[in-house]
């Protein structure tokens, strides 16, 4: 669990200027184990990073950061992941993880893209492989040696008090991938959030899978089916360009904003445009450098805790500082 440190900002909608902060610290995630069990010692020589989206800013510099904390260990290092033409296929990248097992690797981390990681990760452990996960939900049956990234029910929340902290009231709509793992748990702690409020409204939720090409759409849908939202929120990266090319199809920019996540896919220059009141980014570089010393840590046979990221929802005021510093 992280806490968090919340900057009070009265603002209209058009200005685009919320903020949340949120501060990592090491008390594990609500609905997640206390720890994850290392086993038995051994020591990690060589690692595998089988990266969702290789070609995608974001996952570049948390696979730089992996590598560059890895080989500080002394971690023979080595990235996987699909090819351009099939980007976060989970088919392929658990491919790549039996590959990584079968060719001897000692540790592996990687984003889990479906239930069917979780298997097969736990496979990885009977091999005597240490297993990572970014954004995984760290329970016993996921396989996760070690777990990293968010709370997404705790950012769920945050999500909401931001747009609760926008004066009116506001019907929002959802994006995620799917309607398990990390997006259910997202989409439940926002959900529950809203509830606790006088002025956000849950309306409805589209998914988009891991296609960008389904963000337009898949948002068109929604506002077309729901012409009361006026704030669409999303926790993938893929939805923000389609989803302000939805809005800007529509003739909604001035009513519909978006609330996005990372600094992929046009989502800094929403912020910009004023086509989003909040941009969630996290300190990704951070994250992967903590997740190495997890698994090193795990490989003494400690119990290692949640690894929570630091994140920010970012605005046009502090954008280009957390830009600078390398979130995403």
């Amino acid at each position: 669990m992280f806490h968090s440190t919340r900057r009070a900002v009265t603002i209209a909608v058009s200005a685009a200027a919320l903020a949340v902060v949120v501060a990592g610290c090491s008390a594990p995630a609500r609905d997640q184990p206390a720890a994850t069990s290392g086993g038995e010692a051994k020591e990690v020589e060589t690692l595998t990073f089988v990266n969702p989206l290789p070609a995608a800013p974001v996952w570049q510099e948390i696979s730089k950061c992996i590598q560059e904390e890895a080989e500080a260990n002394g971690i023979e290092f080595t990235e996987a992941g699909p090819p351009a033409s099939s980007p976060g296929d989970p088919t392929v990248m658990i491919q790549l993880v039996q590959d990584a097992v079968a060719a001897g690797t000692d540790a592996i981390i990687t984003f889990p893209a479906s239930d069917a990681f979780g298997p097969v990760l736990q496979q990885a452990q009977e091999a005597g492989v240490l297993t990572a996960t970014l954004y995984g939900d760290g329970k016993p049956e996921s396989g996760a040696t070690v777990n990293a990234g968010a709370d997404w029910s705790l950012i769920g929340e945050q999500y909401v008090e931001a747009i609760s902290a926008v004066p009116g009231d506001h019907v929002v709509g959802l994006v995620a991938e799917a309607p398990t793992g990390v997006g259910k748990s997202w989409i439940d702690g926002v959900t529950a959030a809203a509830e606790k409020t006088d002025n956000v409204t849950i309306s409805d939720t589209v998914y988009v899978g891991a296609d960008a090409s389904q963000a337009l759409p898949q948002v068109t849908a929604l506002l077309t089916a729901n012409p009361d939202i006026d704030i669409v929120a999303s926790n993938t990266g893929i939805m923000t360009a389609g989803g302000v090319a939805a809005i800007e199809s529509l003739g909604l920019q001035d009513k519909v904003k978006l609330v996005a996540i990372n600094n992929a896919n046009g989502g800094p220059e929403a912020i910009r445009d004023g086509a989003a009141i909040g941009l969630f980014l996290q300190d990704t570089c951070d994250l992967g450098a903590r997740t190495v010393g997890g698994l090193v840590e795990a490989a003494t046979g400690a119990d290692v805790p949640l690894i929570p990221v630091k994140a920010v929802i970012a605005t046009q005021d502090d954008l280009d500082e957390y830009l600078d510093k390398g979130w995403g």
